[in-house]
């Protein structure tokens, strides 16, 4: 009996290493291309509104 939980404990252990490892690499495939698209976005709103209250 203990050697089921200990199996089903690495089983838990090991999938939830895999979803922190998947989402730190989506996180690097991303990083650039969404820091892009909101620096962009706010600089974009920030050009909006100055050129709004000029």
């Amino acid at each position: 009996m203990a050697e089921l939980a200990i199996g089903q404990l690495i089983k838990i252990i090991l999938g939830i290493l895999v979803v922190v490892v998947v989402i730190i690499g989506i996180g690097f495939f991303f990083k650039d291309t969404v820091l892009d698209f909101f620096r962009n976005f706010t600089g974009g709103s920030t050009e909006l509104v100055l050129s709004l209250l000029k």
